[in-house]
Order: C-alpha cells, then structure tokens, then sequence
C-alpha cells in the first residue's frame, strides 16, 4: 500500500499548475488564428452567397415581383366600409 508523501502532492501540484499553464498558452497563441481562419470561411461564404443570388440586372433597374399564390377571387371586390350621410 502506497502512503501519499508531502513531496508526492507539491509535485502532482506543480505538475497541474505547469500543465494548465501550457494549456493557456498554447490557447491564447492558437485561438487567434483559429477565429481568424474560421472568420475568413464564414466571409468566403457570404460572398459567394451573395454573388450566386445577385439580381442579373443593371443597377437601377426596377422589377415588380408579385406572389403568383395569392388567390384573390375576379368575383369579389374590395370591401369599402363606409357610413351613409344623409342631407
């Protein structure tokens, strides 16, 4: 059976401290680069995104769009509420 000594729990200490130590700089060298290349991809995509959805028409140019679902029957007008003034 193993006793746990004063010198066996400093070192196990220092040895966590050392490692979490590495840990933080390994992470703070390598995070930066890490959002950056991911920035970049996240931009790369919107870019292309917005080239493969571009209008092909020349800047200016008007276009009405209109929702060819809409089902609005021929027989029905508008309703106009309205109160009668009598003279």
């Amino acid at each position: 059976m193993y006793e746990a000594s004063l010198s066996g729990v400093i070192k196990i200490i220092f040895y966590f401290i050392l490692f979490s130590f590495i840990i933080r700089m390994i992470a703070r060298l390598a995070l930066p680069i890490v959002v950056k290349r991911a920035e970049d991809k996240m931009r790369q995509r919107a870019n292309e995104y917005q080239q493969r959805n571009a209008p092909q028409r020349p800047e200016g140019d008007v276009k009405i769009e209109t929702n060819p679902n809409k089902n609005k029957s021929s027989q029905e007008g508008e309703y106009v509420d309205y109160v009668e003034i009598k003279d």
